[in-house]
């Protein structure tokens, strides 16, 4: 039997909620069928020893059926949770959270807000040619996770294991030949402290890691300007335009430009999520909750206030922090908490020494935090959009459980489900599934090895199919055409779970155990985890 399973990043487990598992899911008739399948495998086997041409044929066609047939039972639950480790609702009892993509959500107009702004920005303020702003928004140009490379100016998607997934390097809008990028990288492999210095908030990294949904803007308006200056055969260095192109959408969000659209216009720009509401009220019962946030208190207190529909909001949580400078309140010491002043909401000048639930605080650091409350460990659960600024430092470093919020997984989810993403996985599966048995015991004999160039052919049309299924130019956010993308590896060392919405804990009992999934390693025995948990 063939693992047909939901997805995960290393590892990770669909955790159904309780009330949406499917009992019936594999039947009498269902475990009976996989055993008659299991017997026709084992024949097609002996067709590999045989080389028999012919009965390989029947053989791929065979598995290729008996895997669609198998991919029918199993549909992910877009509510569901994802778990990458073992967590335990019963032991947490504080609750944080992050604002922005987190427990408020924007529309794809925000993000065109962004990238006509910071388009103007080029143009008016840093000299660019008028006539890039000619160049419309495309929301589909980009996903998540890309990298950067500012010495050659290319856009591309890195596996986790650090290589370049080669159908999928752009400069501009032009695809990069596989030939062009061997060269140029010597290989596919790119050195690890490369992508290393890509976390970090730095201008000296020579690969820029995009990791959070804030960033497509900025990565389609480099690929545009790109694309605009190279058409013109206009000379221009690719790591100036980066850090010009990165200058322009920090101005937006600076200058205050991004909240006053929001709060001027809530309904263009705010995704209606009611069942937020619902979670923060449920967990305030027998939880202590916190709000640790970038934006300015002034911002977060319209959103949560529209959001939520109540001026009270604050009553929901114990702490709230608001301009914390994230990733720097993790590990600066040297900035202590300030009281905002309730009319004005400007800083006061004394000194905190304890933080109150009465009172709205800026800046800070995390030491200061854990010292004035006591939450640490494995009793908090904090939950962000952004892996790095938002979740690597409290789980490495102070030991907190996360959870990371990736909108875009519940459209991924709802692809996979689709027929048509079925049937080409189907294809992929059985082609690689014979290959693996039939390259060991050929003979080289021109039939067999036509075959076996079938094979990789089908293959390779259904990987290039379910690429582009995703998206035209780089596929999923998760998944190369070879295995996880570095941004799923990222998710899994970071993020003890992950799901689309906040909202979907609402589904799951406050004393609930996410289990991550169980796999075989390569050199163990194989034993599909996925259908014995499915008949317990």
């Amino acid at each position: 039997m063939f693992p047909i399973t939901p997805r995960s990043c290393f590892g990770a487990a669909v955790t159904m909620p309780p009330k949406l598992v499917n009992l019936g899911l594999f039947s009498f008739k269902a475990r009976a069928s996989l055993a008659a399948r299991s017997l026709q495998q084992k024949l097609c086997l002996r067709q590999i020893g045989i080389f028999n041409t012919e009965g390989l044929e029947r053989c791929f066609e065979q598995r290729r059926q008996h895997i669609r047939e198998e991919t029918e039972a199993w549909n992910t639950n877009t509510s569901a949770i994802f778990t990458n480790s073992e967590l335990s609702l019963k032991r947490v009892d504080v609750y944080g959270f992050d604002f922005d993509y987190t427990l408020i959500h924007y529309t794809v107009e925000l993000h065109k807000f962004i990238y006509e702004n910071a388009k103007d920005y080029l143009v008016e303020k840093a000299g660019y040619p008028s006539g890039l702003k000619d160049m419309p928004y495309d929301p589909s140009f980009a996903i998540r996770g890309l990298h950067f490379d500012l010495k050659h100016g290319l856009l591309m998607k890195i596996d986790a294991y650090s290589h370049i997934q080669l159908t999928s390097v752009y400069r501009g809008h032009t695809p990069v030949s596989t030939e062009e990028v061997l060269k140029l990288y010597g290989g596919t492999h790119i050195p690890a402290h490369f992508l290393e210095s890509a976390t970090t908030v730095g201008r000296h990294a020579r690969f820029k890691h995009f990791i959070d949904l804030f960033s497509i803007p900025e990565v389609t308006l480099l690929a545009d300007a790109s694309e605009y200056l190279l058409y013109k055969n206009i000379p221009f260095d690719s790591e100036y335009l980066f850090h010009d192109v990165q200058s322009a959408v920090a101005e937006v969000h600076r200058s205050g430009a991004i909240h006053k659209a929001i709060t001027d216009h809530p309904d263009r720009y705010v995704e209606y999520t009611p069942e937020i509401a619902q979670l923060l009220h449920r967990l305030k019962n027998d939880n202590k909750l916190f709000l640790v946030t970038n934006s300015p208190f002034w911002f977060v207190n319209k959103g949560m206030t529209h959001i939520l529909d109540s001026k009270d909001w604050r009553d929901l949580f114990h702490v709230v922090i608001a301009s914390a400078r994230k990733p720097s309140f993790y590990n600066d010491v040297n900035r202590p908490f300030r009281a905002l002043n309730p009319v004005s909401l400007a800083p006061t000048w004394r000194r905190v020494t304890q933080l109150s639930k009465d009172v709205v605080y800026h800046q800070g650091n995390m030491q200061e935090f854990i010292k004035m409350t006591g939450w640490s460990g494995d009793r908090v659960l904090y939950f962000g959009d952004h892996v790095y600024s938002d979740l690597a430092e409290p789980i490495l470093h102070h030991g907190w459980k996360t959870a990371a919020i990736i909108p875009e997984l519940e459209d991924e989810i709802k692809l996979e489900n689709s027929a048509i993403y079925k049937d080409n996985l189907s294809t992929l599966l059985a082609a690689e599934s014979l290959l693996q048995h039939y390259q060991a015991g050929t003979n080289a004999h021109p039939e067999h090895m036509a075959l076996l160039d079938k094979w990789k052919h089908e293959r390779n049309i259904s990987r290039k199919n379910m690429k582009e299924l995703y998206n035209a130019r780089f596929g999923s956010v998760f998944r190369t055409e070879r295995g996880p993308t570095y941004f799923c590896q990222r998710l899994g060392r970071y993020a003890s779970l992950y799901m689309s919405s906040l909202s979907h804990l609402n589904s799951y009992p406050p004393t609930y155990t996410f289990y991550p999934r169980r796999v075989s390693l390569p050199h163990e025995t194989f034993v599909n985890f996925d259908f014995l948990t499915a008949n317990v």
